[in-house]
């Protein structure tokens, strides 16, 4: 009889090294546990999976797995590679307290091009850190508050972000002890992240560099994301355009007007889309977060805000312990609880470990 594998690491692990994706049909089971259907056919589904990502070519050597909550192994998965891109429920079944369901999975190279749900980022933007070389033309500095004001746009309109604010002040890196006692925060109020938000800060800088006739404007533009846990996300664009030299007319004259214009144009084309990009690729990564265990209870902040649903798994990612499977027991907008389907893990034994969720439709 098949077991309920815990061992889901390899869904979100090294691609297949494939150029294309592989189309499996396989078929996983669980048990019923209690009166809660649901949870059997997520077990089932995550077995499912897992059989997909070794039908893809996955190389395990071992997993944790439950049979009727009797532990049956408790071996490591030592190199995943194979991921599940997409998946497709054909069909669910149960006899007895056993149910099967079957699925058609593609499996092989995250190409970008398949997104089954995305995460939802929710963002504050706080003050952007800007820096104009004083050896800048007059007209780059109004260009970087454009720039951010462009980003500002692209980050309201994205379909997966929730833009909740923007504020001038600067993300706050005290400790919520010393902010309860800082004069700024009692009279503003505070900005602090929530722990499962995430903040934007752009940073912009133009400097001027060569000498004579031969110098360049650079824009150095850095786009980053800071999650209310602790983890970061970055990308810098860097484009530049060769500055004219002295003219007749000294810096009055009208005939540096379009070269100005054509200048702005060339380094800033295409920054709202390369930022929008930038989102399309985050939000298309599974939420992380980090467990909380408390009073017999495992939580993470994050919630169906953040775009989990009841039908969410999660999995344990930290590389140096066994892989291990949770599914959800109670899911608000700002938080979930969690409980592990090996049921003689100790609560505390997730505590501060990193998850992440997988979305099974279910």
């Amino acid at each position: 009889m098949r077991a309920v594998v815990l061992g889901l690491w390899l869904l979100l692990a090294a691609p297949l090294h494939a150029a294309e994706g592989l189309w499996v049909e396989v078929t996983g089971y669980g048990f019923l546990a209690g009166t809660d259907p649901d949870s059997a056919r997520r077990r089932a589904l995550a077995d499912a999976l897992l059989s997909a990502a070794l039908a893809g070519g996955a190389e395990v050597r071992g997993h944790t797995a439950v049979d009727r909550s009797v532990i049956t192994s408790d071996l490591l998965i030592v190199r995943p590679v194979g991921r599940v891109l997409q998946h497709q429920v054909l069909g669910i079944q149960q006899s007895g307290d056993q149910v099967a369901v079957t699925i058609r999975a593609m499996v092989g190279v995250e190409s970008g091009r398949q997104c089954d749900s995305r995460r939802h980022l929710v963002v504050t933007a706080y003050a952007p850190d800007i820096h104009v070389s004083p050896y800048a033309p007059a007209w780059a500095e109004p260009m970087a508050t454009d720039i951010v004001a462009a980003l500002l746009d692209a980050l309201s309109r994205h379909p997966a972000v929730e833009h909740v604010r923007t504020t001038q002040r600067a993300l706050p890196g005290m400790t919520p002890r010393r902010e309860a006692v800082d004069y700024a925060t009692l009279i503003r109020g505070s900005v602090r992240l929530e722990p499962g938000d995430h903040a934007f800060v752009p940073g912009v800088r133009l400097d001027v560099e060569g000498d004579g006739q031969a110098k360049s404007l650079v824009l150095t533009l850095d786009l980053n994301f800071v999650g209310g846990q602790g983890e970061v996300m970055q990308r810098r664009i860097e484009r530049r355009v060769t500055l004219p030299g002295p003219t007749p007319f000294g810096r009055a004259g009208a005939l540096v007007i379009p070269k100005r214009d054509a200048m702005v144009a060339k380094l800033t084309k295409g920054l709202a889309g390369e930022f929008g990009a930038m989102l399309d690729g985050e939000t298309c990564k599974p939420v992380v977060a980090l467990l909380a265990a408390d009073k017999g209870r495992i939580t993470a902040p994050f919630g169906s805000r953040q775009g989990l649903s009841r039908g969410s798994i999660a999995f344990t990612v930290d590389r140096n312990d066994t892989t291990e499977l949770l599914e959800v027991v109670t899911l608000s907008r700002t938080s979930v609880e969690l409980r592990p389907l090996d049921p003689q893990r100790t609560v505390d034994s997730f505590k501060g470990r990193p998850v992440r969720f997988v979305e099974t439709g279910m």
